[in-house]
């Protein structure tokens, strides 16, 4: 009874509404008491929940790679959940379902929001948040949201008390809409004025406090580090009273950034930043027993989908995909003396399940409005016998799936990536070709072998209960919220791309007076869609290394780099798409490179007498839109397995042609 109330607080002037929230909150509240949790055992609850981090990411996992020695211990001390599942394969979506029990196309959310978006999370839904700020815990955010980044759709709209992050993904750009804090810490030649015109660049976002920009751009680099800070500042602060911290990092998205401390500690900017994720686990938890407070809380840790750049093995693709590798996730969950320690869940279970379990846990109202997850204090607590709430559990996203038991069922045929629908065939059957998808996850964990031909039985079960969730889905959707712009915002519209060349203004770029060290404006360069090209340079250097050329990052683009005696050429067609050709240098000190790209290849030559082919199509889909960078990569690295240094070679010449 005490929700409306609480929202419109929460909807006020923010130190007023934060004043009279901490009055309200004194009031009793009618809880729906669970008799096996005592008000003593109200446990404080801690989600960290990781961007774009794979099921092969973690020791516990089996990663061979990064060490993740906090998580390990984590997994030693609570329990391991091996097939647990997100809402979505990417951003958005994926946090819709968490924070709500809900899956995401119920409440009309996209599956990702873009500083562009002009739909967020209805402040009428309740989230973690709503629910524990009900029930008396202390709430707050900090990290990435991606749930609406304008009121009404912010975190001190959705039951936090406070907030500091970054409010969508890092590779975004920020709003003209938003409003500036006075204080605010300007960075990178940025000034006041331009921010005031509409100043925005891809991959350059703004950090928050509350419902304020307090620094633009944010330097990526500390925002691990100062995230987990925040945490612990508001462990603390809390640590007499019952509390909720939601801790969604940045990383380990793309463009990827570590502090100094873990700046060049693999070889692999990815490896780095996963065991820096991993150090904040570890700082978080002994935070926690340092303050006497790890018996009393409940910690959470699992991710919002599949890797985009490290490794979702032994699961198959990755993030965007509804195969396991995009949307079954690495995840802990302790609770010393509560969950049992170094136990294995294998039981289905997902995020939507997050929520209903808290209520029973925390003595909180669960929502009035239907939810999609189903309480797992038996699978958490290891009751003997406890088996999954889902019999069924079917997923939406893309060309979608279903989950029972041991069984993955997809409603489409193989030949496609997981990440778009095709409604076409729908027979169950086409000659000996199957035009559906089965597969034992227990005996063929990677999905290798489609059984659908050998369990008809199966396939009718599982394609009946996908439709029937389709449309109970489709009969019982509620509303997205609009966002709340101010009348004279200027437009939030995506940052134009250099390599468009609408700039006339440009000159063309003389390759021969490039010169290491520098950037030039991509627009300055050629187009590149879908063009044949040749890099040749000349280098010299005894045990040189590090990056000679990079034009673009992320999205698209092409490197050349030197490391431990190799040289790589590398071409990012697109988003995860990235080819490499390598050859040992061998003992010379002076190279002549010919690198490459045709429709049928990417070549690479060494002193006219080592050559190594790619075979296929290695034209870029796009114009990249990074600078091009002389002797160093200016910004994100188009290739995440390449070094980050400067080259510390002699660059003699380079000469680029459209072929």
């Amino acid at each position: 009874m005490y929700r409306p109330v609480i929202r419109l607080l929460l909807t006020c002037p923010l130190r007023v509404g934060l004043l009279l929230c901490s009055l309200v909150l004194f009031v009793p509240n009618s809880l729906g008491q669970d008799a096996a949790i005592s008000g003593s055992e109200r446990p404080n609850v801690i989600i960290i929940f990781i961007d774009d981090m794979g099921f092969g990411d973690v020791g516990f996992n089996g990663a061979t790679g990064p060490k993740t020695p906090h998580l390990d211990q984590m997994a030693r001390e609570g329990m391991q959940f091996r097939d647990f599942y997100v809402g979505c394969a990417v951003c958005s979506g994926s946090r819709t379902a968490l924070m709500t029990g809900t899956h995401y196309q119920r409440l009309n959310m996209a599956a990702v929001l873009f500083p562009n978006s002009n739909k967020g999370l209805h402040p009428d839904e309740v989230t973690i948040a709503d629910m524990l700020l009900d029930a008396g815990y202390a709430t707050k955010c900090v990290g990435k949201w991606h749930l609406g980044h304008l009121p009404p759709c912010l975190p001190t709209y959705q039951g936090f008390q406070s907030y500091f992050g970054i409010p969508y993904s890092n590779d975004m750009w920020i709003d003209p809409a938003n409003r500036l804090a006075d204080d605010i810490v300007l960075r990178e030649g940025v000034t006041l004025e331009q921010l005031r015109a509409g100043e925005k660049q891809k991959n350059q976002v703004p950090l928050m406090r509350d419902e304020e920009v307090i620094e633009y751009p944010v330097d990526q680099s500390t925002i691990t580090k100062r995230y987990t800070e925040e945490a612990i500042r508001f462990i603390r602060q809390h640590r007499d009273e019952p509390f909720f911290l939601y801790l969604p990092h940045t990383m380990v998205h793309l463009p990827l950034a570590v502090s100094d401390a873990f700046k060049n500690r693999t070889g692999k900017l990815i490896w780095d930043a996963i065991e820096e994720v991993d150090w904040s686990v570890g700082e978080i938890l002994g935070e926690l027993r340092r303050a006497g407070l790890d018996e009393r809380t409940l910690v959470i840790f699992t991710s919002d989908n599949g890797a985009a750049v490290g490794s979702s093995l032994p699961l198959r693709a990755k993030k965007g995909s509804v195969y396991d590798g995009g949307i079954r996730e690495p995840t802990v969950m302790r609770w010393p003396g509560r969950i049992p320690a170094g136990t294995v869940c294998r039981e289905v279970a997902a995020s939507i399940d997050v929520l209903p379990t808290l209520a029973k846990l925390c003595r909180a109202e669960l929502p009035q409005r239907p939810i999609d997850g189903h309480n797992i204090w038996s699978l958490m607590s290891g009751a003997k016998g406890a088996t999954s709430p889902h019999q069924t559990y079917c997923l939406t996203h893309g060309p979608g799936t279903v989950r029972s038991g041991k069984w993955k069922y997809y409603p489409w045929p193989e030949g496609q990536s997981g990440r778009k629908a095709d409604r076409s065939a729908r027979d169950h059957n086409q000659g000996d070709r199957p035009s559906v998808q089965l597969y034992d996850t227990v005996a063929d964990i990677g999905e290798t072998r489609n059984v659908a031909n050998e369990h008809p039985g199966v396939v009718q079960r599982l394609q009946a209960a996908w439709e029937a969730h389709n449309k109970e889905l489709s009969a019982n959707r509620r509303p997205a919220a609009d966002l709340i712009r101010p009348k004279d915002a200027l437009s939030p519209s995506r940052p134009g791309t250099p390599g468009r060349r609408s700039n006339s203004s440009v000159a063309p770029l003389d390759w021969a007076s490039v010169e290491p060290g520098k950037t030039y404006p991509s627009s300055s360069v050629a187009n590149l869609v879908k063009q044949p090209f040749t890099l040749t340079c000349k280098l010299s250097g005894d045990l040189a290394s590090g990056v000679v050329v990079a034009h673009g990052g992320t999205l698209t683009g092409y490197s050349m780099y030197l490391h431990d005696g190799q040289l790589t050429f590398a071409v990012r067609q697109s988003g995860d798409t990235i080819r490499r050709v390598s050859l040992p240098l061998g003992p010379a000190s002076d190279w002549t490179i010919v690198a490459s790209v045709t429709p049928t290849a990417i070549r690479l030559k060494v002193n006219d007498n080592r050559a190594e082919v790619w075979q296929g199509d290695g034209r870029l889909l796009r114009h990249p839109a990074e600078d091009l960078s002389i002797a160093f990569d200016s910004k994100m690295p188009v290739d995440p397995e390449g070094p980050t240094r400067r080259f510390d070679g002699t660059i003699k010449s380079i000469r680029f042609q459209i072929d």
